[in-house]
């Protein structure tokens, strides 16, 4: 019996899981490798900060998901593959495969920040982000009321935006009223690779939540209460978010996999590993070789069903098939509060409608991982 082993609980396995568990459970053992047994839906986690949606509302029951689909799980997580063994390590055992493929995601890019780095609290992974500010709110909570207290989110893309709004929300709501917030970014531009409709519409949103966003300062050093910006300015900081984008975890480069100066490992366009037979790697941790597009989960969902075509190409001694990125991608970004904004090329809108159409495709999304 063929041996597939999907590394890593991603948007992309999660999808090849259910397309794929009960066709090939006759013909094949399939493997899922995830030290997670609860995987958060990272569209969701805005709302998860705001107090829209409970802990199980945006998380898959992996334990639930591959009993569902005859996908036996391995509460690990890897450390190495061997290309000509064809063998996964993991803390405790190797694990023989046939077929591969690679789905860890990305961890929040800190290679920018030098010095005491550990005192700022990175997006990925979400778990940890999470336990992160509710520590925070824990301590800001136990302070007498007169302290103030500076919210620092350092970024300037989506993900960075939704929090900073979320957190704000969360937080006056809860009665924190002793809490600043800022925006801070490298760039002269928030939201870089939106329309000129949606950067100007969350500026204004910004700055009607009384949020500061300061451009133009990269950060270099994050202590305890403060951070120094490149041009040698101390900006006081009590909590400092990182979100200022995807970063490659380095197992895959030391296993001598190909990957990019970045860290992520090489594919050609049907998502094989380049220099591989039989090894795949999609959503973040991939990079399609001649091709641009985001790293968001939107992309990574798009890939399963080439992935799951391919791997049963490769069973089947058939030609793979190409993956084609979209060129747009439809983004809503949620504000805070039950409001967000909608664009895709030259489409704009915004609107708390928006936001339950958010919530309609996100709660759907969510139901095909559910009994």
């Amino acid at each position: 019996m063929k041996k597939i082993v999907l590394i890593g609980a991603g948007h992309s396995h999660l999808e090849t899981i259910t397309g794929l568990g009960k066709t090939l459970s006759d013909r094949c053992e399939i493997t899922l490798i995830s030290n997670e047994n609860s995987v958060p839906y990272s569209g969701m986690i805005p709302g998860l900060i705001s107090g829209h949606y409970t802990f199980r509302d945006c998380h898959i029951n992996l334990s639930e998901l591959c009993n569902r689909y005859n996908v036996r799980l391995i509460s690990s997580s890897a450390s190495r593959i061997s290309v000509p063994k064809q063998l996964i390590d993991t803390p405790d055992d190797c694990h023989k495969f046939d077929i591969a493929s690679i789905n860890i995601g990305s961890v929040t890019n800190i290679q920018s920040m030098t010095g005491s780095n550990e005192m700022a609290l990175p997006v990925k992974p979400i778990k940890s982000f999470i336990d992160g500010i509710e520590s925070f709110l824990m301590t800001v909570g136990k302070a007498p009321a007169k302290a103030k207290h500076q919210v620092s989110v350092v970024g300037g893309g989506a993900a960075s935006i939704e929090i900073i709004l979320a957190l704000k929300y969360r937080t006056e709501k809860s009665g924190y009223n002793n809490l600043n917030f800022s925006l801070i970014t490298a760039s002269d531009e928030i939201l870089e690779t939106h329309s000129v409709a949606v950067r100007r519409k969350f500026r204004r949103i910004l700055h009607q939540q009384g949020i500061s966003t300061q451009y133009n300062k990269p950060i270099l050093h994050v202590g305890y209460d403060h951070m120094r910006a490149a041009s040698d300015e101390i900006i006081k900081s009590d909590l400092t978010i990182w979100a200022t984008g995807a970063g490659a975890t380095n197992w895959p480069k030391l296993s001598n996999l190909p990957t990019t100066k970045d860290g992520f490992i090489k594919t050609d366009p049907s998502l094989k590993v380049k220099g591989t037979d039989n090894i795949f790697a999609v959503g973040d941790i991939g990079s399609i070789e001649g091709l641009t597009y985001p790293k968001s989960g939107v992309y990574a969902i798009r890939q399963a069903a080439t992935l799951a075509s391919n791997i049963k190409n490769l069973l089947n001694g058939s030609p793979l098939d190409d993956y084609q990125p979209q060129k747009h991608s439809l983004a809503l970004i949620s504000a805070g509060n039950k409001y967000a904004v909608a664009g895709r090329n030259t489409f704009y809108a915004c609107g708390k409608w928006v936001w339950y159409w958010k919530h309609y495709i996100d709660r759907k999304h969510m139901e095909k991982y559910r009994d």
